[in-house]
């Protein structure tokens, strides 16, 4: 399931991706992992991811469901995708993102593949050399209001695009 996301150069980005760490991926997979998953046992993974490249990317729900679940799951996961666009996040969820964020930094460029592929990231989405020294200031003065605006200006949960596979 998903919609057309940010270009990685948008100003947007990191409130849509900051977002996405609460909707889909942080902690047990999210809001949506928990929603679907946990809560309704339904799925054996479920996530959300944001691709965004030098064009606009996706914004995606994934969920591994058994063929019997799958109405169930996506009702529940469009349920929770229109929470998200109403009311954004809470200001602890915000918070715990921004700090995953910028704690992990350090530790994704402790690798020679962790340094080539920020360069390149630099490079590539043309994002300036000094982007790694404004990365925390980038990342901290991301607001609620920031979120709920990217997740309003992406996310329609009226015209999803859906695409089942399986038996």
């Amino acid at each position: 399931m998903g919609v057309v996301g940010p270009r990685r150069k948008s100003p947007d980005y990191m409130a849509a991706s900051l977002g996405n760490s609460v909707l889909g991926q942080f902690g047990m997979m999210g809001r949506i992992g928990g929603v679907v998953r946990e809560k309704s046992g339904l799925a054996y993974y479920a996530y959300s991811s944001l691709h965004a490249g030098t064009g606009p990317g996706s914004w995606e729900v994934t969920a591994g469901v058994n063929p019997s679940n799958v109405g169930k799951a996506l009702g529940l996961i469009e349920k929770e995708l229109r929470r998200f666009v109403k009311s954004g996040v809470t200001k602890e969820e915000l918070a715990d993102s921004q700090a995953n964020y910028i704690g992990r930094l350090p530790l994704s460029l402790e690798s020679n593949n962790g340094m080539v592929s920020a360069i390149l990231n630099i490079h590539r989405y043309d994002l300036g050399m000094d982007y790694y020294q404004r990365y925390e200031s980038l990342v901290r003065s991301v607001t609620r209001d920031d979120v709920l605006e990217a997740a309003r200006k992406y996310i329609d949960p009226d015209r999803l695009v859906i695409a089942v596979a399986g038996p």
